[in-house]
């Protein structure tokens, strides 16, 4: 008699459930710090990679670097994605915060970079630099040992032959250019922009760097020791997107993922996809990450003269552990 109670109470249970809501998994949550929401991001949470790890992503969009790394240093953020360079700067106790950080890089992003030295009006080449102040967001990073390596190139040297003018993102760094509180710039605007506003195009990356280690991610090495399940399955997942995103196959379902994405602007969908395939400024397969894009990084920072030799080597800056337990697993 008992047995059937029980077994009677059982299948009401049972079938109570049935109407009962459905309860998702419990998903961990990890907190991003990042300039944009770029493509591979988009996908990962619009295919469901993320979900599948168990992982909730907070995205905290930020406009410069100085404010990005601060949350990384005071753990707003579990993990960032920028340059190399910020990583190796604030590592090395060169950032705006003096102190020196175990940051580590976990993941690769894309490679290469196209940005331009762009000049204000009446800047006609690189010579009418000699005197002037340049526009940068923090002139201890970012894409100021890049100015600083190109106009070594030719001849001019940072503090001897100009300055940086520390003003913030690219539209602040515009305004000034235009009001000629600065001569010139970093900065990736379109040539028509460029043209509209009396600028001139003085110089291109990709003629002066070849490799250049961009929109990788990063984070505190205890943090990331700690939280180690977390940060594997984070790999896994964006590592499923960026393969899916790089399938041509994909094409017509990416771009109408990150058209929303996009603002539903269909030009800027395809520019964001167009970006993110490019066979030399693209996301890396595999989100591997490469040694020669970070080893150019130290290259400028010493022509900046922000590293004497010898040079460290990129491994310093490099923890391998946690993408190479992603890669292995048999579930990815």
């Amino acid at each position: 008699m008992l047995h059937a109670v029980r077994r009677n109470y059982f299948i009401v249970l049972v079938a109570l459930g049935a109407f009962l809501p459905h309860q998702a998994p419990a998903q961990d949550l990890l907190r991003i710090g990042a300039f944009t929401r770029d493509a591979a991001q988009v996908v990962a949470e619009q295919k469901g990679f993320l979900r599948a790890e168990s992982i909730k992503v907070e995205l905290g969009l930020v406009t410069n670097s100085v404010d990005l790394m601060r949350g990384l240093v005071g753990g707003k953020y579990d993990l960032v994605q920028t340059n190399a360079d910020n990583v190796i700067a604030w590592a090395d106790g060169q950032g705006e915060d003096p102190g020196r950080n175990d940051f580590v890089i976990v993941i690769g992003g894309s490679r290469g970079l196209r940005q331009s030295l762009v000049g204000g009006p009446g800047i006609r080449n690189i010579a009418d630099l000699e005197g002037k102040a340049m526009a940068v967001d923090d002139p201890r990073t970012g894409y100021a040992p890049v100015l600083a390596f190109i106009l070594k190139r030719h001849g001019l040297i940072l503090n001897r032959d100009y300055t940086f003018a520390p003003l913030g993102n690219t539209a602040a760094r515009i305004e000034a250019m235009a009001s000629g509180q600065a001569a010139a710039s970093m900065m990736n605007i379109p040539d028509d922009e460029i043209a509209k506003r009396g600028f001139k195009k003085l110089a291109q990356t990709e003629d002066y760097l070849p490799a250049y280690a961009r929109g990788v991610g990063a984070a505190r090495r205890v943090w990331a020791e700690r939280n180690e399940a977390l940060l594997v399955r984070y790999i896994k997942a964006m590592i499923r997107a960026t393969n899916w995103l790089r399938d041509p196959k994909n094409e017509t379902e990416a771009l109408q993922l990150l058209l929303a994405a996009s603002q539903n602007s269909s030009r800027r969908a395809r520019q964001v996809y167009d970006e993110a395939l490019d066979p030399r400024f693209g996301l890396i397969p595999e989100n591997k990450i490469e040694l020669e894009g970070i080893r150019a990084i130290i290259r400028l920072r010493e022509a900046m003269g922000a590293m004497k030799p010898p040079l460290p080597a990129p491994e310093k800056y490099i923890d391998e552990r946690f993408y190479l337990k992603a890669v292995a697993s048999p579930s990815r």
